[in-house]
C-alpha cells in the first residue's frame, strides 16, 4: 500500500526517477485488512463510512482516523503532482491529512505508520514555498516524526527509508546509506531497501552498483510497482551509460 512516496531524482541529464511505491501485498494485520475493505470503496462512501467509525470504539476509530489521514494525503499528492505543493488545494488537504493522522497517534501512541506518515507529510511541507528557517524546521519536525516510529518500531523500512531519503537530499549520503543497510541487515529481501540503495549511488553516479540494486529490487518485488520502476530504471541507467561512453569516445576521436 502507498502510505508514502518520494520523488527521487537522478540528476545527470536532469532524468527524474520514478516515485517509491510499496509491494501489493496480501493484507497480515488487522490494519491492513482494514484498509484493504476501505480501499475496495468509492472515496465518497469511504470518507463516509470512516467518518462514521471514529466515533466509535477502537482499534477500529483510530484505524479509520488513520485512513481518512491517508485519503487526504493522497489528494494532497494528487494536487501537488500537477500544481506543485503550494497550491492552495494541495495545502488544505495536508492540512487535513495533519489533523487526522495526529488524531490517529493521540488514540495510540504507539501507531508506527501514522508517524511515518506525519514525517512524511512534514518531509513535503519542506518542499513548499517559505523561509530557510522555517524548511529547516519542517524537516527537522519529519526527522523527529521518522525517529518516533523507529523508537517502537527500530526496523520499520518505510521509516528507515524515509529517513535516508531525507539525509540524501541534504547530500549526506553516509548517513543515507546506514539507513538503508541498517534494513538490509533486518531483511535482506527488502525491495524498498535496495531500491532507495540504488537511487543513492545512481545519484552519485556509480552507475553499476546502482544498477545491481535494482536488480535485487525487481528479484524481491518481480510484479509490484517497485520491482516495475527498478526495470524502468535500469533501462534509463544503461542508456545514459552508453550515452556517456559514446560523448566521451566522441571527444577522444
Amino acid at each position: 500500500m502507498r502510505r508514502i512516496c518520494l520523488t527521487l531524482t537522478l540528476t545527470a541529464c536532469a532524468l527524474m526517477l520514478l516515485l517509491v511505491a510499496c509491494n501489493n501485498e496480501i493484507p497480515q494485520s488487522d490494519l491492513d485488512r482494514f484498509i484493504a475493505t476501505i480501499e475496495g470503496m468509492p472515496t465518497e462512501a469511504a470518507v463516509d463510512t470512516l467518518h462514521v467509525l471514529v466515533t466509535g470504539p477502537a482499534p477500529a476509530a483510530t484505524y479509520a482516523k488513520y485512513e481518512l489521514g491517508n485519503i487526504y494525503y493522497t489528494m494532497a499528492a494528487d494536487s501537488a503532482r500537477t500544481r506543485g505543493w503550494n497550491d492552495d488545494h494541495a495545502k488544505a488537504n495536508l492540512d487535513s491529512a495533519q489533523v487526522w493522522f495526529e488524531a490517529a497517534v493521540a488514540a495510540d501512541s504507539s501507531f508506527v505508520e501514522a508517524y511515518v506518515n506525519l514525517g512524511a507529510l512534514w518531509d513535503d511541507r519542506a518542499d513548499m514555498m517559505a523561509t530557510r528557517q522555517d524548511r529547516e524546521l519542517r524537516i527537522a519536525t519529519a526527522k523527529e516524526m521518522y525517529e518516533k516510529a523507529l523508537a517502537i518500531k527500530p526496523y520499520d523500512e518505510k521509516a528507515r527509508c524515509n529517513l535516508g531519503s531525507l539525509h540524501k537530499r541534504q547530500s549526506n549520503f553516509e548517513l543515507a546509506m546506514q539507513e538503508y543497510l541498517t534494513v538490509l541487515e533486518h531483511n535482506p529481501k527488502s525491495s524498498l531497501a535496495h531500491y532507495n540503495l540504488a537511487i543513492l549511488f545512481a545519484t552519485q553516479k556509480i552507475y553499476r552498483e546502482a544498477i545491481h540494486e535494482f536488480e535485487l529490487a525487481v528479484k524481491y518485488d518481480p510484479d509490484g510497482d517497485i520491482g516495475e520502476r527498478s526495470r524502468d530504471n535500469i533501462k534509463i541507467i544503461r542508456d545514459l551509460m552508453e550515452s556517456e561512453t559514446a560523448g566521451r569516445n566522441k571527444k577522444t576521436s
